[in-house]
């Protein structure tokens, strides 16, 4: 049975991979995103997110990133992306590690405010009783890491 689980997950303005073994440079990592104030929304824009998954028996599989927009409870109110990212693991058996840094273009910023960036991935089965929670995609996909992200205006 495989396991799949993020260690880590930082978006960034930009990120360099190189070497045999990557090693990456992960270059303006920053929660606040800071625009001029003259700033009109909605307005797209361009994150990096470095990704560092830990597999067990891992085969080739996939994930959903997803961005939304927080409410000023920190509830979910509109999401603005999402893409699916194929994950090359070689389906070898023990402990393999996966360095991915994903682009996401074109991000959708509505307004100021937070916005939450989550790595979800399908559940094998429904859950049989609802948690409460009030994430409305929790029957169905399970959050493997979140980060999150704050715009402003200067």
């Amino acid at each position: 049975m495989s396991r799949l689980s993020v260690q880590q997950c930082l978006a960034a303005a930009t990120i360099r991979q190189y070497g045999q073994r990557p090693t990456s440079d992960l270059l303006g990592v920053d929660y606040f995103h800071t625009l001029p104030a003259d700033t009109e929304f909605p307005r797209t824009t361009k994150l990096e997110l470095f990704l560092r998954f830990l597999g067990l028996d891992q085969p080739p599989t996939w994930v959903v990133v997803t961005v939304t927009y927080l409410d000023s409870s920190g509830s979910d109110r509109e999401e603005v992306y999402r893409k699916r990212i194929e994950l090359p693991f070689q389906n070898q058996p023990g402990w393999a590690v996966l360095d991915h840094a994903p682009k996401l273009m074109n991000v959708l910023l509505v307004g100021e405010g937070d916005y939450a960036i989550r790595v979800l991935r399908p559940r094998r089965r429904r859950p049989q009783y609802d948690t409460g929670s009030s994430w409305k995609g929790s029957a169905e996909w399970r959050v493997l890491s979140a980060d999150y992200f704050a715009v402003r205006r200067a």
